[in-house]
């Protein structure tokens, strides 16, 4: 009998404001991957949820690349069927990509019958992926915080109180993460670097302490929200925008998304994030989820061919 492989990831907001490349929040937006192994070489892919015009449905995939090259480097290597159902729009700050390499090692661990540590898979997801907030966050769930070290990814994570409601903006159009980087300075002043590592300590304190009693003074960066602004017009409006549910607003990832967090109205203040950025030009829409503390789930079951 076969076995079908599925994986569940969560989407994910990284940089948090002041935690450039260091922290993230796992959210309940979800890629769902299904896979059916093969008894040849044939890889097939099937897609189906948002932004499907940035999502190519050969073998250049990024779920099917993944697994095909990690199977192919343990020399494991087969065919699959690969079925893909995602709620996370792509290229717009929401750690698609990450999704997509957790995701794939997370199948390849079922399909090749090979065990790996929380750190071996974070690790290789943040070599694939670049950076690891988004591959932490996604793997683990809650509030993580990663260092790269010797190689290797230390991560750490928090549940985020039930009570902690997010609104969600996401534009209708894609800001690439390379792109987002050119626009940053190559050098930070001391007083610039003070200000974001206070900020990052006292935001990090705040989750791990399990209170998450949150202001809006954690959330303000000198790092990269100043210089992506050009990317996303209206950015300097919205971030500061008022009301009185509102606790924090970022940039998500690298943009174009914005995430407040919210205790009361998430829809109300979405709304007033999403109108600031019409009358900028920018039409967006507004999702209200809760943070996703379970991270990635993966299993197997048998099916009949």
């Amino acid at each position: 009998m076969a076995q079908q492989i599925s994986v569940r990831v969560p989407a994910t907001c990284a940089n948090l404001g002041c935690a450039f490349d260091c922290a993230a929040l796992a959210l309940g937006l979800y890629l769902h991957i299904n896979i059916r192994p093969r008894p040849d070489r044939t890889v097939n892919v099937r897609y189906s949820g948002v932004t499907p015009e940035r999502v190519p449905t050969d073998p250049t995939n990024l779920i099917a690349r993944t697994i095909r090259n990690t199977l192919e480097g343990w020399h494991k290597a087969r065919g699959f069927d690969l079925e893909i159902e995602n709620q996370i729009p792509v290229g717009v700050g929401l750690g698609s990509s990450a999704a997509a390499i957790v995701g794939a090692l997370a199948a390849c661990h079922w399909m090749a019958d090979t065990a790996l540590s929380d750190e071996e898979l974070v690790s290789m997801a943040t070599r694939l992926e670049g950076h690891p907030d988004n591959a932490a966050a996604a793997w683990h769930g809650g509030f993580t915080v990663a260092v790269e070290h010797r190689g290797a990814v230390l991560a750490y994570s928090c549940p985020v109180p039930d009570s902690l409601q997010l609104a969600l903006v996401v534009p209708d159009y894609a800001v690439p993460t390379e792109k987002a980087r050119e626009v940053l300075p190559a050098q930070y002043s001391r007083q610039d670097a003070v200000h974001n590592l206070q900020r990052v300590a006292v935001l990090a304190a705040q989750f791990f302490s399990g209170k998450a009693e949150l202001q809006r003074a954690f959330f303000d960066d000198r790092w990269h929200q100043p210089y992506r602004a050009t990317l996303v017009p209206g950015l300097k409006e919205v971030l500061s925008l008022k009301h009185p549910d509102l606790l924090g607003i970022c940039l998500s990832g690298a943009g174009p998304s914005i995430l407040a967090f919210v205790r009361g109205s998430a829809q109300a203040v979405g709304e007033q994030v999403r109108r600031s950025l019409a009358q900028n030009g920018v039409e967006s829409q507004v999702h209200c989820l809760a943070a996703d503390n379970m991270g990635a789930k993966s299993w197997s079951l048998p099916v009949e061919v």
